[in-house]
């Protein structure tokens, strides 16, 4: 496949390529310079390099997260002041950046290793917060992106610390035996959400725990009542496919409506896809019952992606794309360059190998650049 060196102005060559599959990455014996991307075009068909390298490239001193929404959270450190990092949301479709409060390292300590959310598809909406969501620790960073009537003290970076219960505890020993020694309980994180009517839905993946929402919207005032509100529903997740006990989940909002793709293994191996199915949630339904099975997801595809356990939705029509199909990396195990496209139609899978690099060192699991909707 034919590889392009991009290096044109802002906003102009990534917009005709997306959604972009990226290949963050690094090679032997350079690990103090900035990682490389290689990025491939499923709507071109084609392979890119380093395309708005001097804004996306991360390294000591620049950070950068990506959305499902589209838009990407750049953080560079000042030139007079490494302590402090500007920050902004970029349009990788238009080159439109639209300044946030700057993040100061001490006092907010965020690490690198975040999944990226908005609230709203519009970060211009006076209600959208964008929140940073820790990978490792029940944490998570926002700040609001735009002004809420003059209260600036809400206009500035939050750290919001949450509890949703314990992991599994170890066993007990046998009666009669005491435990070779005691276990701290390990507290659960996020990583099933997504952004769907200006709240962040989430779930822990079993089909026994009820959906729950983070709601923002009382976080633009200043009083004691301006922490996220967690919300609890009275319905549960959607299971595995049938006679499958192993395998993958993701949430997506889709044209206004929130979706879940389902993704079963065979004997436990994650190599060996055995079923993959959608549901779409039915909020008007009064029952437990909420998620209804679908075959038909309109006129998009969805992206998936493995490491964020996050997903975004693109029109098909407007990118040359066929419509109804899941875009996902066969890579969950193995770092190879194989791209699954799964058609909900035909129920069948076809898999395309989207770089023939045998020595890429990744800095992360491939993710997705998607054009803003």
């Amino acid at each position: 496949m034919e590889e392009h060196a991009d290096a044109t102005k802002l906003g102009s060559s990534m917009s005709s390529c997306l959604p972009l599959l990226v290949f963050q990455h690094r090679h032997h014996g350079q690990e103090d310079v900035d990682n490389e991307m290689l990025m491939f075009s499923i709507s071109k068909q084609s392979l890119h390099k380093n395309m708005e390298h001097g804004l996306l490239a991360v390294g000591n001193s620049s950070m950068c997260w990506t959305t499902p929404q589209g838009w990407i959270l750049l953080a560079r450190a000042r030139d007079h002041d490494a302590a402090v990092s500007s920050a902004c949301l970029w349009n990788p479709s238009t080159g439109d950046k639209l300044p946030l409060p700057d993040i100061i390292t001490e006092e907010h300590e965020i690490p690198y290793h975040n999944r990226c959310m908005l609230s709203h598809k519009d970060p211009t909406h006076p209600g959208c917060v964008v929140v940073l969501f820790s990978y490792e620790t029940p944490d998570f960073w926002y700040c609001h992106t735009a002004g809420d009537g003059g209260e600036n003290n809400s206009i500035s970076w939050r750290h919001h610390s949450y509890d949703i219960g314990n992991c599994a505890s170890v066993p007990k020993p046998p009666k009669g035996k005491k435990a070779r020694r005691s276990i701290r309980p390990i507290k659960r994180v996020i990583f099933l959400m997504a952004s769907f009517q200006g709240k962040i839905y989430f779930s822990q993946s079993s089909s026994k725990d009820n959906m729950c929402a983070i709601d923002f919207s009382s976080c633009t005032s200043t009083t004691n009542h301006n922490r996220p509100r967690f919300q609890n529903f009275n319905f549960p997740f959607v299971n595995l496919p049938k006679e499958l006990s192993s395998g993958k989940k993701w949430l997506v909002e889709s044209q206004d409506q929130l979706f879940a793709v389902t993704m079963g293994f065979i004997a436990f191996n994650p190599n060996n896809i055995g079923a993959i199915e959608v549901y779409r949630m039915d909020s008007s339904s009064s029952t437990q019952d909420r998620w209804r099975r679908v075959h038909d997801i309109g006129d998009v595809v969805f992206l998936l992606e493995e490491d964020a356990n996050t997903a975004a939705s693109c029109s098909a029509s407007i990118l040359g794309l066929k419509a109804n199909q899941i875009f996902f990396m066969k890579n969950i195990i193995d770092d190879d360059a194989d791209l699954c496209i799964f058609d909900l139609e035909t129920n069948t899978q076809e898999i395309t190998q989207v770089h023939h690099h045998d020595d890429l060192i990744l800095c992360r699991k491939p993710f997705w650049i998607v054009p803003p909707s």
